[in-house]
């Protein structure tokens, strides 16, 4: 800490020069350009930034997929080729009803590098976070620079950076839309804006799919709505509460279908409460959020600790709370009451038990608590810092990066010491020059040293993280669509890969020989394996499947067997799979064996052999079997429609078909209702009469008209909604608590 002895007051008592007011507009658009500016350093120092995680296994090569679908003029709300991934509708998580991301989509489509599809698009919507945060901060009356600061900040801050934009982008894009959410809600609450904005903000929140969007609007409408009830504002609260109810609506056509789903698959228990620890931050992770090179012992995958900053949120926060002129707030709590609330309530969360309902891991709700704090920093940093007491504030300051370098230390003290020691001479050296910068030249001084310093740290943090065990060969992400396609051009029809994630090497992973998730759809192929955050749990037993399409070895004996007891179809058969991809070190015994009649081997080597049919199944049909006596003289197969005609010449028979038995499917038998059933590993089975009949199996989403219903019903309110506020809009005065007569005042 420098040694001051004498601070002048001249910054605080210079009268201010008359000069041209910059436009909100322009500083908005600065604000956004810095964000990007420093989001590029990530990538600068570590090309797979963005494209780790489940933003690799999952999104992006879906995204790259429904992309070229939607090019194609299909709309992809369910694909049987998919399998367990192909529900696309009941995951909810794909965000396919936000319109957003459908352009997105259709924009990630044209790039063959995945890697920098996923950096162009998440940096770009990390701007849109730093620009929500802004007008945020100033609707509750922060200063420009204090506002533009926290900005900058917050989108790379722990897990925004690290867990939302790098692996998460449904998170990412939730949290952005919460943001605008709670500015236009509040914005509304007041009388100076449409409702039909925040409507639309809702929906975009909403539309992602993500739980934790719903929870945060929910939290937000809670917050303001006390604000109103404490402020006796009962008008406003009647429409708070009609744009309330509207948004809620479309949570219907999200979360509907995936409910109604769900007593199939994995996530069929979704009540209760419990804690196991994992991903649950503590008060000790909260207190050394400043320190850049603190890594939380939360518990991650494969039981270890956390090896990036998840909990870091700005390395100057915590620091300045010495500096702080907190009686500003004083005068200020009536608009404060909303954020109040809605911080108290994210904080509550982010030290909740690891598992409440459909919401697990609460690390992350630390992004919303750290956004509610973000503006409550900004409205106080806006009266300047205090220049009293400078060797006492010094100290304290002192004191707490002292004490967040030895919390770093302490929960890995195995963590190299020379990165401690550079995180803490880059926090001492920024504050030195943050504080002297104000003392010489004020807030806007201030402002450029806190925007440095975050591109400073962002580029340490990403120098030294993630950690890498020792001895450990990092395995690179699977990123060229074009290589992917190369690599597979030998597979034909249906693909099933027989392949273990604990068995894989560096070696079968990086020539995308042996993919799993959602990659093999980026390389166009029709594949049983897939990412899926439902499951289908009757087919996942049978293949021990799991939710990134790896298997066990005994699945391939399985394969081979009837599909049950009433078929003489083979499950291999039955799902008309026509390539098949042996990982050679999870099935040693396997690969070099001669392939059953009617299978060749098409390639091999040290890592997969591949076995083919001898006729490829290449067309759409999905009755993959007959019981004798039927005849197939026609089938007309599309993703949720089937049309088959057949004969029966016995006095019943059976129609085994490859689509897995979602919730949603019926059937008609020349026009009359016939049962489906749930067959051989959870394969549509329909029991047919004698004669010649005409079957039709339609797929229609359970839960989606409904949810259609109650969208179009949500709309046309806030339509009227927004006629009778625009023809009825109060004329009268502001009231006294009006926002840019606080901001007016602070600058």
């Amino acid at each position: 800490m420098p040694s001051l002895t004498r601070v002048s007051s001249a910054v605080d008592a210079t009268p201010a020069r008359p000069r041209q007011r910059t436009p909100e507009w322009m500083i908005g658009l600065g604000v956004v350009a810095a964000t990007v500016v420093i989001c590029v350093i990530p990538q600068w120092r570590g090309t797979f930034f963005y494209y780790v995680g489940d933003q690799h296994e999952m999104f992006l090569p879906l995204w790259h997929h429904f992309g070229e679908q939607l090019r194609s003029g299909h709309w992809p709300t369910m694909e049987p080729d998919g399998w367990m991934g192909g529900n696309h509708a009941a995951e909810a998580l794909t965000g396919i009803w936000n319109p957003i991301n459908l352009a997105i989509f259709v924009g990630i489509s044209f790039f063959n590098n995945l890697s920098l599809a996923a950096f162009t698009f998440m940096v770009g919507i990390l701007g849109l976070l730093a620009l929500g945060t802004f007008i945020l901060a100033r609707e509750y009356g922060a200063h420009r620079v204090p506002s533009a600061v926290v900005s900058v900040a917050l989108p790379v801050s722990g897990f925004t950076l690290w867990y939302d934009a790098s692996g998460w982008p449904d998170g990412l894009t939730a949290f952005t839309w919460v943001t605008y959410f709670w500015w236009a809600t509040r914005r509304h609450s007041r009388g100076l804006l449409s409702p039909f904005v925040p409507f639309i903000f809702g929906y975009l929140a909403m539309t992602t799919g993500y739980p934790y969007a719903a929870l945060g609007l929910v939290i937000v409408l809670i917050a303001i709505a006390v604000e109103l009830t404490l402020q006796r504002e009962y008008v406003r609260m009647v429409h708070l509460t009609v744009l309330g109810l509207c948004v809620g609506a479309v949570a219907l056509l999200v979360f509907l279908p995936l409910l109604s789903t769900s007593g199939v698959t994995f996530r069929q228990q979704w009540a209760g409460v419990a804690n196991n620890t994992f991903m649950v931050p503590s008060i000790e992770d909260l207190a050394a959020s400043s320190s850049p090179t603190y890594l939380p012992p939360i518990l991650n995958w494969g039981g270890q600790l956390q090896v990036i900053p998840s909990t870091y949120f700005a390395w100057f926060i915590i620091p300045l709370l010495p500096w702080i002129r907190w009686n500003s707030l004083k005068g200020q709590p009536r608009h404060l009451i909303s954020l109040f609330v809605a911080g108290v309530v994210f904080l509550g969360l982010t030290l909740g038990p690891s598992n409440i309902w459909l919401f697990r891991w609460p690390l992350r709700m630390v992004e919303y608590l750290y956004l509610s704090a973000s503006v409550l920093f900004a409205i106080a940093l806006s009266a300047g810092l205090a220049t009293d007491r400078v060797q006492q504030r010094a100290t304290a300051t002192a004191a707490i990066v002292l004490a967040s370098t030895y919390l770093a230390w302490a929960v890995q003290p195995q963590l190299d010491s020379l990165i401690q020691l550079a995180g803490l001479a880059l926090v001492a050296v920024l504050f030195t020059a943050c504080l002297t910068a104000y003392l010489r030249s004020g807030l806007r001084a201030l402002g450029i040293v806190l925007f440095a310093g975050t591109g400073l740290v962002v580029t340490l943090q990403t120098s030294v993280f993630p950690l890498t065990p020792s001895g450990q060969v990092p395995v690179y992400p699977l990123y060229d669509v074009a290589r992917l396609k190369a690599n597979t051009s030998n597979y034909h029809g249906t693909v099933l890969q027989l392949a273990s994630m604990s068995g894989v090497t560096t070696d079968e992973r990086q020539p995308g020989e042996i993919m799993f998730g959602n990659l093999p759809r980026a390389a166009g192929l029709v594949t049983v394996g897939s990412y899926t955050g439902l499951g289908f749990a009757k087919f996942a037993d049978t293949l021990c499947m799991d939710y990134r399409g790896a298997t066990c070895a005994e699945a391939f004996a399985r394969l081979w067997q009837p599909a049950d007891h009433g078929t003489d179809v083979a499950l291999i058969d039955a799902m008309r799979v026509s390539t098949l991809v042996l990982q050679r070190s999870l099935l040693p015994d396997v690969v070099d064996r001669t392939p059953p009649p009617g299978w060749r081997v098409t390639s091999t080597n040290g890592v997969r052999t591949v076995w083919e049919r001898d006729h490829p199944l290449l067309n759409d049909r999905r009755v993959s079997w007959s019981s004798p006596g039927v005849s197939i003289l026609n089938d007309s197969s599309g993703p949720q429609r089937e049309v088959v005609r057949y004969r029966c010449t016995e006095q019943a028979g059976r129609l085994l078909f490859a689509r897995l038995d979602w919730p949603g499917y019926v059937a008609r038998l020349d026009n009359h209702p016939i049962e489906v059933m749930n067959g051989p590993a959870g394969l549509v089975a329909i029991n047919v009469p004698p004669g010649e009949h005409v079957l039709t199996l339609q797929f229609n989403t359970p839960g989606l008209r409904l949810g259609f219903i109650a969208l179009a019903m949500a709309t046309a309110v806030m339509i009227l909604y927004t006629l009778v506020w625009r023809l009825r809009r109060e004329a009268g005065p502001r009231s006294q608590w009006d926002i840019a007569q606080i901001s007016a005042n602070l600058e």
